[in-house]
């Protein structure tokens, strides 16, 4: 396959599948708030959590159309300090199928970043 057309793929699965997860985490969040009958208590521990997931990897995904490789770097970074977040508070990383496919594009972007490094020079 020509590499100009992988790259083209790649970019256009990056982007819709980035769309779609944060369509879904947004739609997720808001969900959350005006479902919650409870009033939400805010520590520093559910701060620092929020921070990494939902919106470290938010901010990486939409930089990500942009700036692939920063963006991309950004969302998966979010999700591992996540994962390290999860094990320091409750001795478990708390891996769960659904937010490492909300984070795949990340990886992807990074991905689509270098072939686009690659085949400009």
């Amino acid at each position: 396959m020509d590499n100009r057309l992988s790259v083209k793929i790649l970019n256009w699965v990056s982007k819709i599948w980035s769309l779609l997860s944060i369509l879904f985490v947004a739609l997720f969040f808001l969900a959350h708030i005006f479902e919650s009958k409870e009033p939400i208590t805010l520590n520093f521990s559910i701060i620092r959590t929020f921070i990494f997931f939902p919106i470290g990897l938010l901010i990486g995904l939409v930089l990500a159309w942009k700036w692939n490789i920063t963006g991309g770097i950004i969302a998966v970074l979010s999700i591992v300090g996540f994962h390290l977040d999860m094990f320091i508070q409750n001795g478990d990383p708390d891996f769960v199928i659904l937010i490492e496919l909300l984070a795949f594009p990340g990886l992807l972007f990074v991905i689509l970043g270098i072939l686009k490094k690659r085949s400009s020079n």
